[in-house]
């Protein structure tokens, strides 16, 4: 929907009080304003989502239902993220954080496993290179880690992270840099 500039905007298109629920995101291009719907910025960034939580957390599944938290947390938040530049940066940003809460609980789960069986649990999955990649990657700080998981596995250049995370372009491609030297040393010592 495209309305003038100074134009009020039409029933059902109104912006963070519209009980309708139709409109999440107003920005300004030249001399009108373009909107988009919850549903198109749940379109645009659902598989980008999941990507970056399925990497962050090793399970698709929970990447799915993190994900869905992610999203329910953007309409229940509507009032603040309807007025954001990039609702999709904000979905970003949410969805890190759930992964490293969710990250910080396993870790609690797997010691307390750990010391009950000492038996470790593995499941058919990905390629055996791929899961040594994300292991490794795993392995890094969570900024690190973070920015390797919405590079490689979300799609995002650096730019688009730093925003996220609220960090400069630069430090992003010194985490990238470092985090390859890192991935790549751990790899080359699985293979000998």
């Amino acid at each position: 929907m495209v309305t003038q500039i100074g134009e009020r905007p039409t029933e059902g298109t109104a912006g963070a009080g519209a009980q309708s629920g139709t409109v999440i995101h107003l920005s300004l291009v030249g001399d009108v304003v373009i909107t988009a719907t919850f549903e198109d910025v749940y379109r645009r960034e659902y598989p980008g989502l999941i990507a970056v939580a399925a990497a962050m957390t090793g399970d698709r599944d929970a990447a799915q239902d993190l994900v869905q938290d992610t999203m329910v947390r953007a309409w229940v938040h509507w009032g603040k993220v309807s007025i954001l530049d990039r609702p999709g940066a904000w979905c970003h940003r949410v969805l890190v954080n759930a992964c490293r809460s969710r990250l910080r609980r396993r870790v609690t789960e797997w010691r307390y496993l750990a010391r009950e069986r000492r038996v470790e649990v593995s499941t058919p999955g990905p390629s055996p290179d791929t899961i040594a990649f994300w292991t490794a990657a795993r392995t890094l700080p969570s900024r690190p880690r973070s920015v390797v998981a919405m590079y490689f596995a979300g799609d995002l250049t650096s730019r688009e992270i730093g925003e996220i995370l609220g960090i400069p372009e630069g430090t992003v491609r010194s985490d990238l840099s470092a985090a390859r030297r890192v991935i790549m040393h751990a790899l080359r010592g699985s293979d000998d």
